[in-house]
């Protein structure tokens, strides 16, 4: 009985110039990734054993397999260890190109020469002995740049281009400059030492594959004891291998369905890209969605059950519709309630009900959206954390499934309020004397602003740096004799609350928070502290209306008590009519009589 696969321990130097050393990086893997930290690394954690003069340094393991698409070639599909293979290959090419004579004068007969070089990289100068098939363009690159170009006069590229994913020719380029200035630095004779170590005393485990199913398990064997695989990565390779079972005995007909396979789940992949998600954050929020309940395995676990009978094309065809969708009706969605979720931190839980209205084409999407926002933000201000929505959450996606009409939902959702007495700690944070504190007040603010904004001008304000938390009455108020009309007792009450407190954007004019109320003004305006400088100020909509009753000097263009409690009342009557709770009372809890 023939083993279905055999491990082989190979010199690097029997790795790329054995007979069968001819390796293809596949259609359905990632093209190279490695950017300047995994390249040191492996230069360092080489070249370390080389000085401490190691013996059979173990560098890894490789997992390759015939190909499919061609059971005759002489190539193997290299179905793990593609980055160091590749990335390996670069060094030997920098070598051929930096020192053409290298270990010309070694009378040693385990001395790599150029020679050597030649054939490792190209089978006596003709068959490269690594090609790149993700993409047709990917291994014109790599011919052109690295296999059959003078790796000696390419320029590192800029930052921004390293990390651009659709060109791995910049990492490419990347690589060889790394290794073009380490071997610069050691010199031409440590050089040929090193390499000398680096094809004689370097072992690699190559694990040949009778056939890519098998490959694939053993791929995924290897990662669930920690290699460096994603839970992405590993459902794309038992979605493939399904279809391989699947259309086995059609040869034709399999290469296709693979080929539009690997053309969806690249689709699926740049859609991505372009989200604040990365491709495991979506198969999460697609598997919550599919389960509607707290998952009991890993998300790798729970999928393979749930994909193991179904179609590989039908499946990866739903995802990227899915990721379509929450890129164009969700992310990208000029929506007032959409745009309060992004503040929130239980991000998953809210995308995937989000989603799940929208893909089931529930009736009532927009009022579920708006009670799911009132149940989270009551929550978030009540100081409860995600193990209190989170069996909610998951109920909430199967509601929505099953198609229960909102008046259920919204009435499952007050009894879970009134359960956990949320009300009561809600009344208690937002009455607090140190509100500007909380890590809600923020985002409540943003969405009063959302509130009075037009819809034709509205926009998603980014929580970033440049949105500031402004105390009208100013921190430093003692300073400037303007705001001598407020007592220390009565600033200390009143400085933190709801009553005080605004939103102002701008990198450079915040400092006029600490300012008399007539030069705020020029701020709120989005004049900033002097008429000269006018930057990056950001005028909100909110804090337009302290403008507006400044300039009808409604409190004698000052900001004093009445105004505050104006302010106040202004707040939690926002509060109200957002977040649909009673403040009534809370209104009027406190009296200018403090003064």
């Amino acid at each position: 009985m023939e083993q279905p696969f055999k491990p082989l321990s190979l010199s690097i130097k029997e790795l790329f110039t054995n007979a069968d050393s001819k390796y293809k990086i596949p259609q359905y893997q990632r093209p190279y990734k490695w950017e300047g930290d995994q390249v040191f690394q492996l230069w360092d954690d080489i070249y370390e054993a080389y000085e401490n003069k190691e013996k059979n340094y173990f560098l890894g393991s490789i997992i390759t397999a015939k190909p499919r698409d061609n059971e005759n070639s002489s190539y193997v599909d290299v179905v793990d260890g593609q980055q160091r293979l590749t990335t390996l290959t670069i060094l030997l090419c920098v070598v051929r190109d930096l020192f053409p004579n290298l270990n010309g004068s070694s009378d040693d007969d385990n001395a790599v020469k150029q020679v050597m070089i030649q054939h490792s990289i190209s089978e006596f100068g003709q068959n490269e002995r690594l090609k790149l098939n993700t993409h047709a363009q990917h291994q014109s690159d790599f011919e052109k740049l690295i296999l059959k170009g003078d790796t000696k006069e390419l320029i590192k590229p800029y930052k921004y281009q390293i990390r651009t994913d659709e060109e791995p020719k910049f990492k490419f380029v990347n690589t060889a400059a790394i290794f073009k200035e380490k071997l610069q630095e050691i010199g031409e004779e440590e050089a040929g030492e090193f390499i000398n170590f680096l094809f004689n005393q370097v072992q690699i485990i190559r694990i040949d594959c009778t056939d890519r199913q098998f490959a694939i398990k053993l791929f995924q064997v290897l990662n669930d004891r920690g290699m460096d695989l994603s839970a992405a990565d590993l459902i794309k390779s038992f979605l493939l291998e399904n279809l391989y079972k699947k259309y086995k005995e059609d040869p034709d007909n399999s290469k296709l369905k693979e080929e539009r396979f690997i053309a969806d789940w690249r689709e699926m992949e740049q859609t991505v890209k372009k989200c604040d998600i990365n491709m495991n954050d979506l198969f999460i929020i697609y598997e919550y969605y599919l389960l509607a309940a707290n998952p009991k395995k890993s998300l790798y676990d729970e999928l393979q059950v749930i994909f193991e009978d179904k179609d590989s094309n039908e499946v990866i065809e739903d995802i990227k519709a899915f990721a379509s969708t929450y890129l164009s009706e969700v992310l990208e969605k000029e929506d007032k309630v959409l745009y309060s979720f992004r503040y929130i931190r239980w991000s998953m839980y809210w995308k995937c009900i989000a989603m799940t209205a929208i893909h089931t084409k529930y009736p009532h999407k927009k009022e579920v959206l708006s009670e799911l926002r009132r149940f989270y933000y009551l929550y978030w201000i009540g100081g409860k954390t995600l193990s209190q929505i989170k069996q909610t959450s998951f109920n909430l996606i199967k509601w929505i499934k099953e198609k229960k009409s909102i008046a259920y939902i919204k009435e499952e959702l007050d009894k879970k309020l009134e359960t956990d007495k949320i009300f009561d700690l809600v009344v208690r944070n937002l009455t607090s004397e140190r509100i500007a504190t909380e890590p809600w007040i923020k985002p409540l603010l943003l969405m009063m602003e959302y509130n009075v904004t037009d819809d034709s001008k509205l926009s998603f304000i980014p929580l970033s740096k440049d949105v500031h938390l402004e105390h009208i009455l100013p921190v430093k108020f003692e300073k400037f004799e303007e705001w001598n009309h407020f007592t220390p007792e009565v600033a200390s009450q009143w400085l933190n609350s709801a009553g005080n407190l605004t939103l102002l954007g701008g990198s450079k004019n915040i400092e006029a928070s600490n300012n008399p109320f007539n030069i705020k003004m020029g701020v709120y305006k989005g004049k900033g502290k002097y008429e000269s400088k006018n930057d990056k100020i950001t005028a909100f909509l909110i804090t337009q209306s302290i403008v507006q009753d400044y300039e009808k000097e409604t409190y004698n263009k000052q900001w004093n008590i009445d105004a505050i409690h104006n302010r106040w009342k202004w707040f939690f009557t926002e509060t109200e009519e957002l977040l649909d709770i009673d403040l009534s009372d809370e209104k009027e809890a406190l009296k200018p009589e403090l003064v």
